[in-house]
């Protein structure tokens, strides 16, 4: 196989401009000689050199990047047109997009763990990738969470769609992951010691509600429903007291209404 030059071509000149400082000779030579060692891959010296100043492009690590990211989608039989147009977005981005990017993909696309189609993957990976280093853990750990069987043991297709749409809900820098905070919830309110024993589909919706308020909701409806049980408090049913913590969680994070009114 063999790239068309017009697609090198066409990268290269929309790459942007290397940084100051930046080692961009070895990021060049790296990529050239990996491409010109490929034994599979017919790459000329013209493409091979393209490809890989678009590369040095994206300074300190952009190789490694770009490397790991076409080695492991070529492996995934994507084709070469899209295995290198991903590779080299991802070269240009930085250390923390890139393991976003494999370890997403990975889960996304392993038989072992969500089976997604190649594409499916691809996309979900490259939507995520941009964000901070908490994304890829809080998915990878909703994904084991979804499908094990003492967690939701969702289908597939759902997990993917859940732990994507949660794991976005974190934080940039959480002082704890989105995704512990989303397993506490659910359990609790399955939880038939302190909890109010909810069905696992009823459990799941209230868990999204609060986490869509506030990653950090639970905080006040875990206490607010013990209180609203007690019988030396409140004293409600299971059914009331859910709807009073419900009206705590709320508050979690109050709308800012000074800012509605501009």
């Amino acid at each position: 196989m063999r790239i068309v030059l017009g697609f090198c071509c066409s990268l290269f000149l929309a790459a942007p401009m290397a940084q100051a400082g930046c080692d961009a000779y070895r990021e060049y030579v790296t990529t050239y000689n990996y491409l010109l060692d490929k034994k599979t891959i017919a790459f000329t010296k013209d493409q091979a050199s393209r490809t890989a100043m678009t590369v040095a492009e994206g300074c300190d690590g952009g190789a490694a990047r770009f490397i790991r990211v076409f080695d492991l989608l070529v492996n995934a039989r994507l084709t070469l047109h899209d295995a290198m147009t991903v590779a080299l977005e991802i070269a240009r981005t930085g250390d923390d997009s890139a393991e976003n990017f494999v370890e997403v993909f990975k889960a996304a696309f392993l038989e072992k763990y969500l089976d997604l189609s190649l594409h499916q993957a691809l996309d979900l990976a490259r939507s995520l990738s941009g964000k901070g280093p908490w994304i890829r853990k809080d998915y990878v750990k909703l994904v084991d969470f979804c499908l094990g069987k003492t967690g939701l043991a969702l289908p597939k297709p759902e997990c993917a769609t859940l732990a994507r749409d949660i794991a976005l809900m974190g934080e940039e820098e959480p002082t704890r992951s989105v995704a512990e905070r989303f397993v506490e919830l659910f359990e609790f309110l399955r939880s038939h010691k302190d909890g109010p024993q909810l069905a696992t589909g009823d459990a799941l919706a209230v868990t999204k509600e609060l986490i869509a308020i506030s990653p950090e909701a639970g905080r006040n409806f875990i206490p607010g429903y013990k209180f609203a049980r007690d019988k030396n408090n409140l004293g409600l049913d299971r059914a009331q007291a859910v709807g009073f913590a419900r009206q705590l969680a709320a508050l979690t994070k109050p709308q800012d209404s000074a800012s509605e009114a501009q």
